[in-house]
């Protein structure tokens, strides 16, 4: 009978070792880590109808429409406008969901409205670079009849 040698472990093993160790380690956390609290839902244009008004005193006389695949912007004495959303995508952000909704106007003039929504007491918006304006939602139909622009 032949006498066993020792097995002698080169660098490479311990190479190939840590990195199964990692992989097993990165699969367990996968399976077994908390997933986030709840399903994430993106929203769609429906979610947001209504009007959508504020109280600060800069934009008082302002408000959000959201009805039947459009946004309106009521802008004080300067009027009102219409357009027709092209596009929303939403993603679950800390406390709210990120919103942006590509929207066109009548010459096919690309726009963008960038803000987080929370749906907290019938619902809040506050603007990506407005984070201290927020929008409450002060009726849950559309009520006023915009053209589009």
């Amino acid at each position: 009978m032949k006498p066993k040698l020792p097995i002698k472990k080169t660098q490479a093993d311990a190479i190939r070792n840590l990195m199964l160790l990692i992989v097993i380690i990165a699969a367990i956390y996968w399976l077994f880590a908390p997933g986030p609290s709840g399903s994430f839902r993106p929203l769609s244009p429906a979610d947001l109808q209504g009007v959508w008004t504020t109280a600060h005193p800069q934009y008082q006389d302002r408000y959000l429409q959201f009805s039947d695949g459009k946004v309106a912007f009521g802008w004080g004495e300067a009027g009102a406008g219409a357009y027709t959303i092209d596009k929303m995508d939403s993603e679950p952000a800390k406390d709210s969901t990120r919103v942006h909704i590509r929207y066109v106007d009548m010459d096919a003039t690309v726009y963008g409205l960038n803000f987080h929504y929370a749906d907290q007491g019938g619902g809040m918006i506050w603007m990506k670079n407005q984070k201290r304006v927020h929008w409450i939602r002060s009726s849950p139909q559309p009520l006023y009849d915009t053209v589009l622009k």
